[in-house]
């Protein structure tokens, strides 16, 4: 038994450090597959800048979301563009804001609007690229 004692009564590391010896200090650390898995840009993308409702709170209920996403703007041959915005603005438009916080909640709901090829379209704008209504309403009308 004096054997274990002789270990425990020195200060000196059992194990040593060879990657220290051997300069490998400087290594990034060991990355498995199930890391690469994981999503490496920003978690919350979003090409939209979100403005702050400036007199009061606004929320967006479930149901207004629900109407908005019942017909999605999915830009197939029979959809008209003009007609979704004039429907979207007119369902956003029941909220009662006024003035800067009507486009706060229109920035808000817009991506709501968009399925299939019309979202990956917006999606594919820089992260916070589009900053007012009127800069989506025109990229969106130019392009479908």
């Amino acid at each position: 038994m004096s054997f274990s004692s002789d270990y425990l009564s020195t200060n000196k590391p059992l194990v040593k450090n060879n990657m220290a010896e051997r300069g490998e200090g400087n290594r990034p650390p060991r990355r498995t597959l199930g890391d690469y898995a994981y999503q490496q840009g920003p978690k919350h993308y979003n090409s939209i800048v979100i403005p702050p409702f400036s007199n009061k709170v606004m929320e967006l209920k479930p149901t207004l979301l629900s109407l908005i996403g019942s017909h999605p703007f999915a830009r197939m041959d029979h959809e008209d563009p003009y007609t979704h915005l004039s429907t979207f603005m007119e369902l956003c438009s029941t909220m009662g804001a006024y003035n800067e916080d009507v486009k706060a909640v229109y920035l808000r709901a817009f991506p709501f609007l968009l399925a299939g090829k019309a979202k990956t379209w917006l999606q594919s704008h820089p992260n916070k690229s589009l900053n007012t209504w009127e800069e989506v309403e025109e990229k969106f009308i130019a392009r479908f």
